[in-house]
């Protein structure tokens, strides 16, 4: 690796480096399909993020979010999708990404709240996905905003579930429209019969908690197969669709 490549990640990984690339806006923004089951058509686009040089920086979102200077990057991110939903609102709709390390803070919903008063498509176009890579710790700040933002008409949906501790605290406490099955444990539920039946008791609360599950890490024929035997509602991964550039966003 050259020695500028190690200047750009070592930059990337302080706290002040993360605030500047974010806020000039040095980072890739890519979609990728998340597909309805039933009938094969798009439901709605994810939006992830790209740094420079992305492949050789390994935790640079963990040091953000421990630094706390995630949530510029989410704000950012939500203020770019209000912008091209507002110039689309035809087209399908855009899930953005909401760390945990940002949603149970203090003045988090009032920066997402003031952001949201510029959105002038229907509110089911933006839908928040809460990450599961941070453990919160106040759950009822997450609990107050999820809960604002499905009053106003955005699906919630939490992502991940299955990849960590939190998963259960998050499912009795949060509200969700989705849950997003981790990719890992879907294709660990296609070989092993403990993890398939965790996975049908999970896809069993579907009316119970009236959600919809998303299946994750959907990248080969065979996964494809084996969700819409489970009754996933929709999918994502590359046998659905790859992710490519996100070309509405004004630079």
């Amino acid at each position: 690796m050259g020695m500028d490549n190690l200047r750009r990640i070592s930059e990337i990984r302080t706290v002040d480096g993360f605030r500047e690339h974010v806020s000039e806006q040095r980072f890739t923004v890519l979609r990728q399909p998340i597909v309805d089951l039933r009938d094969g058509h798009i439901h709605h686009h994810e939006w992830l993020v790209r740094f420079d040089h992305d492949k050789h920086v390994e935790g640079v979102i963990r040091a953000s979010e421990l630094s706390g200077v995630i949530r510029d990057l989410d704000l950012s991110m939500l203020a770019q999708a209000i912008l091209v939903l507002n110039e689309y609102p035809q087209e399908t709709g855009i899930a953005i990404n909401l760390s945990g390390a940002s949603v149970d803070k203090e003045t988090f919903r009032g920066s997402v709240t003031a952001c949201l008063t510029a959105l002038e498509a229907s509110p089911s176009k933006l839908i928040i996905e809460l990450t599961e890579s941070w453990d919160m710790d106040n759950l009822v700040l997450a609990e107050t905003l999820l809960t604002d933002l499905k009053s106003r008409g955005h699906p919630v949906c939490l992502d991940d579930v299955g990849a960590g501790a939190a998963s259960i605290r998050y499912l009795r406490a949060l509200p969700a429209n989705w849950l997003k099955i981790d990719g890992g444990f879907v294709t660990a539920s296609l070989n092993s019969m403990r993890d398939r039946a965790i996975l049908e008791a999970l896809l069993s609360l579907r009316e119970a908690l009236d959600v919809k599950f998303i299946a994750e890490g959907v990248e080969t024929p065979e996964i494809k197969d084996f969700v819409m035997e489970m009754g996933f509602d929709a999918a994502q991964g590359y046998a659905i669709g790859r992710p490519e550039p996100e070309t509405r966003i004004k630079t």
